[in-house]
């Protein structure tokens, strides 16, 4: 099996699991106070295992650590892993510590004081919780990178299935008991602590027998100094990706109760393309690109074939995001509620998640080819540069999505997606798409928020995520832009694979086809089914008919 196909394999199953996960979640706890607190409490810490864990590591430690197996040096190699695993020994506890000691500053600064009553102190009670499995989530971070240098793909992107599947049986377990919504976010929160000791557990075996990392060393050697001089800024590049993060959770904070929570719900959708088609692509490529000597033009051949294969199925998944949100949004979530009895996610939670879903959509194609990119700037030992990159993606998506979302939060659905007053007495008039406009829409000034009544205890679901959607998705393609800029100008070759038309041609074809399906209105969970058929078939179909074989790809 190939190295993209056993990181799509992994990948596929862990964000399969991970689906579920969101799905029970959604289910249990919908998008109610208790969820927001819950995504809060998930955020604060996972910043701390992004900036230190996955990215961090492929883009210092793997292409030092590949290299020197690439050159039989495996006593370097191996000295190497366990001076990392010093590293992380030394300074993971006391960060996780300052997490605990500050949970409820940090909170307040995530979402810049916003959110405030039951929801903050909830959230500063699960974030205690959630940052005891951060230290285990870097560590699994470490096994990776060495598992992955090894091209032991499989192993390393599959044992996350263990940090959902913990929380799946806490979540279920509480709907059992049918304990109150914050009992639930409780649980959750223990779960994942379970889940993150066992995904570390899992991979610690193989790390140990193929790496003699069987303790670690608090020496620091050449090797290391160049991991770390890379390290920097790595974190650096990583901390703009999770400001960016924060600034959506932030951002989504100053919204009506219940915005993050739908974009939570709504992000294991739009990553799961990304992970399984971009990010294995563009993972097996990294170690690839670390490990060849052929130069330049051996890199540029490699990102050519990593481009066709990551854009073929791009079109195919934004078509359906962007075509088919309200089907996939209401089969997965909105069904699974009513058939548990939860009434926590309503037809109006399904119709702003699912426009919410598209608007990210619109971005899909760029963030997947971007990571390709992205990595083979990392193997060259470019890692400033898209730092500086990713500076430029956050400006552009925190200024776009604030100003958005501001003003899609004037859009409104009662409960049971019928139209209704809010009680502010602000202006409300009914739309074509049977939504409610409160105090006109499109707003002026463009900067003004809702009241503040309005915002912790509306009845009603406003559509201010789809703002932060068209948001990021502009983000993306500036992002796209400056990379492939980047990476041209590094490799004095051309890196185009002259199938962008194409892909958008079929992509077009197929999202006619969603929404004829849609328009079908078929029964749940039916309508899934039929459009996942229809949509793929048009688009494999469109690319046959101009002579492209996605089959050939690989």
């Amino acid at each position: 099996m190939a190295g993209s196909n056993r990181v799509a394999t992994g990948i596929f199953a862990s964000r399969v699991v991970g689906l579920l996960r969101e799905v029970i979640l959604g289910a249990v706890i919908g998008t109610t106070p208790a969820a927001d607190a819950f995504r809060i409490a998930m955020r604060v810490p996972n910043m701390l295992q992004n900036l230190l864990g996955e990215g961090s590591i492929s883009a210092a430690f793997v292409p030092v650590y590949a290299g020197l197996i690439e050159e039989r040096r495996e006593t370097d190699a191996n000295k190497l892993a366990r001076q990392m695993l010093g590293f992380f020994a030394a300074i993971v506890p006391l960060l996780v510590a300052l997490v605990i000691l500050f949970a409820r500053p940090l909170v307040w600064l995530t979402t810049l004081g916003a959110v405030t009553g039951p929801r903050f102190d909830l959230a500063v009670s699960l974030t205690r919780f959630t940052a005891l499995g951060v230290g285990f989530l870097v560590l699994s971070a470490w096994c990776l990178g060495i598992l992955n240098a090894h091209r032991r793909y499989l192993l390393s992107y599959s044992a996350p299935v263990l940090w959902s599947l913990a929380q799946i049986i806490a979540l279920l377990a509480a709907l059992i008991f049918d304990t109150s919504l914050e009992q639930a976010a409780r649980w959750g929160a223990i779960g994942m602590v379970i889940g993150s000791i066992a995904q570390f557990a899992i991979q610690l075996p193989a790390v140990m027998k193929i790496s003699g990392a069987k303790r670690p060393a608090f020496n620091v050697g050449p090797d290391l100094m160049t991991v770390l001089r890379r390290f920097g800024p790595a974190v650096g590049g990583r901390g703009v990706v999770q400001l960016s993060s924060f600034v959506d959770l932030a951002l989504a904070s100053m919204l009506v109760a219940g915005a993050p929570a739908i974009l939570g719900l709504v992000a294991p959708l739009y990553l799961l393309s990304i992970s399984v088609f971009g990010f294995s692509v563009a993972v097996s490529e990294l170690t690839e690109m670390s490990r060849s000597g052929g130069g330049d033009a051996a890199v540029a051949a490699r990102v050519r074939l990593a481009m066709r294969r990551v854009l073929l199925p791009s079109g195919l998944v934004t078509a359906g995001a962007v075509g088919a949100g309200a089907i996939i949004v209401g089969t997965l979530y909105q069904r699974l509620a009513e058939l548990l009895g939860r009434d926590g996610f309503t037809s109006a939670s399904t119709a702003v998640a699912a426009a919410t879903l598209a608007a990210f959509g619109l971005g899909l194609p760029a963030a997947m080819t971007a990571r390709v990119t992205q990595n083979a700037l990392y193997a060259m030992g470019d890692v400033k540069g898209p730092a500086r990159i990713a500076v430029a993606r956050l400006v552009v998506g925190g200024t776009l999505g604030y100003l958005f979302m501001l003003q899609f939060d004037h859009l409104a659905m009662s409960a049971d997606g019928t139209l209704g007053i809010l009680p502010s007495g602000l202006e409300s008039t009914a739309s074509r798409f049977s939504t409610i406009t409160v105090d006109s829409f499109p707003h002026w000034p463009p900067w003004e928020r809702l009241p503040s009544a309005d915002r912790e205890a509306s009845p009603y679901v406003h559509f201010g995520p789809v703002g932060l959607g068209l948001g990021a998705a502009a983000a993306s393609w500036v992002e796209w832009v400056l990379l492939r800029r980047r990476l041209r100008t590094r490799l004095h070759d051309s890196i185009s694979t002259g199938l962008g038309v194409w892909i958008a041609l079929a992509g077009a074809a197929a999202f006619v086809a969603a929404r004829l399906v849609a328009l079908a209105d078929l029964p749940s969970p039916l309508d899934l089914l039929v459009v996942g058929a229809v949509i793929a078939s048009v688009y494999m179909g469109t690319l046959y008919f101009v002579g492209i074989r996605p089959r050939r790809t690989d």
